[in-house]
Formats: structure tokens, C-alpha cells, sequence
């Protein structure tokens, strides 16, 4: 019949099976990743292909964010830090749980009253923490919250990064539509300096008029050349934000759909307060930082655990046995002060936390509010210059028709269409920074995507 401690030893061999079972699969994944061709992207840079993202042609703004959320440098990251702090939860956890540990080894004894002999040694030890006044479980509540902190990290850096992606798409929306003002520009310009010269050649028209015409050309075909350029940054700015490391030539959508943000201040910065991740990650590492002080307070006092070792030693089988059971309190009198230093110094990290959450939910109040102000200030200035285009419009189409009978110069001229390609060039401005406004309201409130979003043109 076995006895108790054969009993324990076999149940401990099975766990121990069991554990190092575990342990080899964890090890096997640990080595798997090591190897650099584990690399997912992210972790290393894709291709727009590997995406499935054609290089060029129209492209979706939805479509870049979502995959940049996937694929991001920054959010990836992130991820990473969660996984890494969620790991610290379970390690400190692990110290409530029973330690078992194992040993054997063996020897030749020899001596000048005793005949040569093998000895063996071999058993196991269990420790078990009983009760710390609260300290471990308040290490693990302080790790707990900094996970949740970095959850909440990670929601900022995918907002972050749908933010960037936004501002780049329409960037270069923007640039785009610039661009086509001054290939209309140049068009325009080209067309009037045929008008002159034929004029000229007729005599209706003076040498001078000619070289105006042609001075006024180049300059459009220079403003053409910084604004293709302008597109060309954009274009690499946006493979950039989403986490790309090449040319593409994609044709974005002027009008592409935002999230929809509320009109009124109030209730944005409500929503602000609710979905915000930056004020709940510094919410979670406030109760993070007042844990800490449980735990350090916790450390001026005893700890108290129990051992039970089992152990047979001497000679061959059969070896004689012997186990031993024992409760032990420990406790450190005195340390020189630092545990009470400790103390202090958790307090301030406490405070210094609270005053680095006001400092977020101030930053958060201004960035809403900023945000709000500029879409108020855009969507007014699409109205006016768009009332200014069918002006300017007009006033150029008076101007061709008075020059073509020789009652308006060419300056008079020049001014009138560069009057129009300047009020073109405003409403393109202005059109896109009230969708720029929309994307910087949407970060500021914590919106990353939404499974409807509404169109946000004005």
C-alpha cells in the first residue's frame, strides 16, 4: 500500500508532466518566432499587392484605413504591449499559486570507517504563500489596470493611425483637385495666348499683348508643375501612413465618406468623455497608481507561508525517507527606511498620475473644441467661395467677350482669370478643410471607424 508520501509524489509527477508539457509548446512558439521569416507585416513592411491593393487607379478611403489598422508599424506595436503587460498580470498572479520544485543527484562516499558506497538524494519541495497582508494581489490589481491601460493604448494608436491615413487620403484629394485647377489654368491660358497672337497678326492687337499672354502662361505652367509635384508627397505621405514603403498612384475619392460626428459641441465632447481611449488609459493608470500604494504599504508587513519537502536519501534502494512540514512568518524589522521611502514615492507617482489625467482630459477638451471650431469655419467658407467661383465665373467670361471687341487689355484680362483659378483653388481649400475638421473631430471624440458612416460633404 502506498504511503503518503509515494501518494504526492506520484500526483506531483503528473502535474509536472503536465506543466512540462505546456512549457515545451511555449517553447516551440517562442522559437517559431525567433525566426525572422515569421515576420507578419507590420512587423516587417508589405507590398501593396500582398495587401491586395492595386497600385494604382481609384482607391477607397474605408478600404486604406481598415487595412492600414492591419498592417500599421504603430498599431502592431501596440498590440505587442498589450500581450507583454497581460504576460506581467500572470507573473505576478503565479506567486498565489503554489511553487513545487524538484531535485535529485547522486555520489560516491567514501570515509576511513565506512566502506565505499553510491549515495542517492532525491524528493520534492511545495511552498505556498498564505497571506501577505494583501501585496501580491495588489501588485497584481496594479499590473491588471496597466493592462488595461495598454488596451486602451492600443484603441489610441489605431485612432491615431485611421487619423493619419484620413488626413493623407484627403490630402491628396486635395492636391489632386489642385492640380486640376491648374491644368484648367494652363488650358485656359494657352487658349488665350492663340486668341492674341491671332489678334496680333490681324492688328487689333499690340506685340505687348503677345508677351503678356506668353508670361502669364509660364507662370501657370509653373503653379501646374508645384502642384503635380505636391501630388506626387501626397501620394507617398499616404503609403506611408499606412504602413507602405513604396511609389503608388492611386485616384482618391474628393468626397469619400467620413465618420459622422455630432453638429452640436456639447454632445461631442460627451461622446468625447465616453469613447476617448487616452482619458481611459489614464484613468486605469490612476487606480493602477493607487494599487501600487496597497502593495508598498502592504510590504511593511509579514508574510506568512508553508512548506511541505519530501525527500529519500542514502544508499541504494531502499533509500530511507523523511518529510517535513512547516509554516514560516517573515518579516523584515527594518530596512534602513526604504520601504517607507517606497511609500512616499508611490504616493506622488499617485498624484503625479491624477495631474497626468487632468492634463489629457484638458488636451482632449481642447483638441474637441479646436476640431469643432474648424469644421464651423470650413463649412462657412464653402459657402462663400462657392458664391465666389460663380462670380469669378462670370466676371472672366465679361472680361473674354470686352477683349475680343478691344474694350479690356490683357492685364484686365489676366486679373479676371487668375481671379477665377483663385477662387477654383479657395473652394478646393476650403471643401477640403472641412473634411480635414471632420477626420480631427472624429479622433478628438475617439471614433476609429464605424460600421455606417455618414457622408460628410457639406
Amino acid at each position: 500500500m502506498m504511503g503518503p508520501g509515494v501518494r504526492a509524489s506520484a500526483t506531483l509527477a503528473v502535474a509536472g508532466a503536465l506543466a512540462f508539457a505546456a512549457g515545451c509548446s511555449t517553447v516551440k512558439r517562442a522559437r517559431e518566432f525567433q525566426d525572422p521569416a515569421s515576420a507578419i507585416p507590420g512587423e516587417r513592411t508589405p507590398t501593396a499587392a500582398e495587401l491586395g491593393l492595386a497600385p494604382d487607379g481609384p482607391i477607397e478611403l474605408d478600404l486604406l484605413v481598415q487595412k492600414a489598422l492591419d498592417v500599421n508599424p504603430t498599431v502592431q506595436q501596440a498590440r505587442r504591449n498589450v500581450e507583454i503587460t497581460r504576460a506581467h498580470v500572470l507573473e505576478t498572479e503565479a506567486g498565489l499559486k503554489p511553487q513545487v520544485s524538484a531535485s535529485a543527484n547522486g555520489g560516491w562516499r567514501d570515509g576511513q570507517y565506512s566502506s565505499q558506497q553510491h549515495f542517492f538524494s532525491t524528493g520534492f519541495d511545495v511552498s505556498w504563500l498564505l497571506f501577505d497582508f494583501g501585496r501580491t494581489k495588489a501588485q497584481t490589481r496594479n499590473l491588471a489596470e496597466l493592462w488595461l491601460a495598454a488596451q486602451h493604448d492600443l484603441m489610441t494608436a489605431e485612432l491615431d493611425v485611421a487619423f493619419n491615413v484620413r488626413s493623407a487620403y484627403i490630402n491628396l484629394s486635395r492636391q489632386v483637385a489642385l492640380a486640376e485647377v491648374a491644368d484648367e489654368t494652363v488650358r485656359q491660358f494657352e487658349a488665350r495666348l492663340d486668341q492674341v497672337k491671332a489678334f496680333v497678326e490681324v492688328g487689333t492687337r499690340i506685340p505687348y499683348d503677345e508677351t503678356k499672354a506668353e508670361v502669364d502662361l509660364g507662370t501657370a505652367r509653373l503653379a501646374q508643375v508645384r502642384t503635380h509635384d505636391a501630388v506626387l508627397a501626397a501620394e507617398a505621405t499616404l503609403a506611408n501612413a499606412i504602413g507602405l514603403a513604396e511609389v503608388v498612384d492611386w485616384q482618391p475619392d474628393f468626397d469619400a465618406r467620413l465618420p459622422a460626428v455630432p453638429d452640436d459641441f456639447d454632445a461631442a465632447w460627451a461622446v468625447a468623455r465616453e469613447h476617448q481611449p487616452t482619458l481611459a488609459a489614464a484613468t486605469a493608470r490612476v487606480a493602477a497608481a493607487s494599487y501600487n500604494v496597497d502593495a508598498r504599504i502592504a510590504a511593511l508587513y509579514p508574510s506568512i507561508d508553508i512548506s511541505y519537502s519530501y525527500t529519500w536519501s542514502g544508499p541504494p534502494w531502499p533509500m530511507p525517507w523523511n518529510w517535513v512540514l512547516a509554516p514560516a512568518i517573515q518579516y523584515l524589522a527594518y530596512d534602513g527606511g526604504a520601504r517607507i521611502a517606497a511609500i512616499d514615492e508611490s504616493v506622488a507617482a499617485l498624484r503625479s498620475s491624477r495631474a497626468a489625467k487632468s492634463l489629457v482630459e484638458q488636451g482632449a477638451w481642447l483638441d474637441t473644441r479646436s476640431a469643432w471650431l474648424a469644421i464651423q469655419d470650413a463649412r462657412q467658407r464653402v459657402e462663400v467661395t462657392t458664391l465666389t467661383v460663380e462670380n469669378a465665373k462670370q466676371q472672366f467670361e465679361l472680361a473674354k467677350a470686352l477683349f475680343s471687341v478691344g474694350k479690356n487689355t490683357s492685364v484686365d484680362l489676366a486679373d479676371a482669370q487668375q481671379v477665377l483659378a483663385q477662387s477654383r483653388a479657395d473652394l478646393v481649400q476650403a471643401k477640403a478643410d472641412f473634411q480635414a475638421a471632420t477626420a480631427a473631430l472624429a479622433k478628438a471624440i475617439g471614433i476609429v471607424v464605424e460600421e455606417k458612416d455618414a457622408d460628410a460633404t457639406p
